[in-house]
C-alpha cells in the first residue's frame, strides 16, 4: 500500500511538473502572442467556406498573410473553446488588429454586410444591377429568378403573375455573400407584405381593384409623379380614365419592356406594339412597370376627389391637369410657349 501511494505521489508530481512546463513554454507565450499586433497595413477580405475547421481556417489565413503559421491560432481557438463557434462567410480584416481580434470576429460571425438601397421606382433590372455591383449575385441570375413561375408560386402569388416586379419593396437592405438570389428576393417580397396594411385589401375591394391592379397602378403613379402632393391626383386621373374606358396613355408604360432603355421617350415609342404600352391597349398593362413606394400605393388606394382626365408635365417639376381634351391641348401650348420664351431669354 505504501509503495502504491509513493508511486501515485511521484505520478502526481510528474503531472503537475509537466503541466507547469507546458504552461511556461506554450500557454504563456501563446497568451502574449495572441495580443501582438499583426504586421499588416492593408485590409484583407477572406471568404471562409462552410464546413472548415479551425486548422483549415488558420491555413487559409496563413495563405492570406494574416497568420504566420496555423498551429498557434488553432491552439488559441481550442484553448478559448471557440472551435465550435467559428462561422463561415466573408470577413474584412482592417488593421491594426491582433490575433485574438481576428478569431473573435470569426467566432462572432461578424461577416461583411453589403448595403443595397432599392429606390422608389426602381425596376427589377435596376435592382439586379445594384446587387451585381456588390459582387453577391449576377444580374442575369436575378432577372431570371424574378420571372421563374415556380419561384413566384412558392412566394404565394397567383399563378397568372409572371414576375415579381412591383413587389420588391423600396428600402435599404443589408446582404451577405452567403445570401442567394432566392433569399434576397424573398426578403424584399416579405418587406412588401409587411408594409402593405391588411386593411388596404378591403379598401382595394371597395375600389373594385385586386392587389395586383393596385400595385400596377401604383407603379405607373411612381413613374409619372414628380411632386409628392400630385400622386393622389395622378392616381385619380388613371382611375377616372379606367371608369370611362379611356386608354391610360402613360408614357413610361410604352418603354418598360425595352431592355436598357435610358430615354427620352419618343413618338415612335408611343406607337410601338407592346402589351405594356397603354397608348396601344385599353386598361392596365399585364403588371407593374417598377417597384412603387408606399406613397404611390396609398395614392391609388386613396385618390384625390377630382374629375381630371389629362395631365402633362410642365418640365419644371410639376404637372398641369385638365378636365377636357381642349383644356389639355391649351396647357400643352402654354407650356411650350413658356419653354420657348425661357430659351430666348437664356440666349
Amino acid at each position: 500500500m505504501r509503495s502504491l501511494l509513493r508511486g501515485l505521489g511521484w505520478f502526481t508530481v510528474f503531472i503537475i511538473t509537466s503541466f507547469m512546463l507546458v504552461w511556461t513554454l506554450v500557454i504563456v507565450p501563446s497568451f502574449f502572442w495572441a495580443f501582438e499586433p499583426i504586421s499588416l497595413k492593408t485590409p484583407r477580405t477572406v471568404f471562409i467556406h462552410q464546413g472548415l475547421g479551425a486548422f483549415e481556417i488558420a491555413k487559409l489565413l496563413v495563405s492570406e498573410g494574416i497568420e504566420s503559421d496555423p498551429y498557434r491560432p488553432t491552439a488559441l481557438v481550442f484553448f478559448l473553446r471557440w472551435n465550435t463557434r467559428l462561422k463561415s462567410g466573408e470577413y474584412a480584416f482592417n488593421f491594426p488588429m491582433n490575433h485574438i481580434d481576428v478569431w473573435r470576429k470569426i467566432a462572432r460571425g461578424e461577416v461583411v454586410r453589403h448595403i443595397v438601397t432599392v429606390v422608389e421606382g426602381a425596376t427589377i433590372s435596376d435592382i439586379a444591377e445594384s446587387l451585381e455591383r456588390t459582387g453577391i449575385v449576377r444580374k442575369s441570375e436575378v432577372t431570371k429568378k424574378a420571372k421563374d413561375r415556380d419561384f413566384i408560386r412558392s412566394l404565394g402569388f397567383d399563378e397568372n403573375i409572371s414576375t415579381v416586379e412591383g413587389y420588391l419593396f423600396p428600402a435599404t437592405y443589408d446582404f451577405t455573400r452567403q445570401d442567394t438570389v432566392e433569399t434576397i428576393l424573398k426578403r424584399m417580397v416579405r418587406e412588401f407584405r409587411k408594409r402593405f396594411k391588411p386593411e388596404w385589401l378591403q379598401q382595394a375591394k371597395q375600389l373594385n381593384l385586386s392587389l395586383h391592379q393596385v400595385v400596377t397602378l401604383a407603379s405607373m403613379v411612381e413613374k409619372e409623379a414628380i411632386k409628392e402632393e400630385e400622386r393622389p391626383i395622378i392616381a385619380a386621373v388613371f382611375m377616372n380614365r379606367l371608369r370611362m374606358g379611356m386608354p391610360l396613355q402613360s408614357d413610361p408604360t410604352a418603354v418598360y419592356d425595352l431592355e436598357n432603355f435610358k430615354g427620352p421617350i419618343l413618338r415612335s415609342h408611343l406607337e410601338r406594339r407592346s402589351p405594356y404600352n397603354t397608348y396601344m391597349i385599353k386598361g392596365l398593362p399585364p403588371g407593374p412597370i417598377c417597384n412603387p413606394g408606399l406613397a404611390s400605393i396609398k395614392a391609388v388606394l386613396f385618390p384625390a376627389n377630382v374629375k381630371y382626365l389629362y395631365f402633362v408635365s410642365d418640365r419644371r417639376g410639376s404637372h398641369r391637369f385638365s378636365n377636357t381634351y381642349e383644356e389639355h391641348l391649351q396647357a400643352i401650348r402654354e407650356i411650350s410657349a413658356g419653354l420657348d420664351q425661357t430659351e430666348k431669354e437664356q440666349r
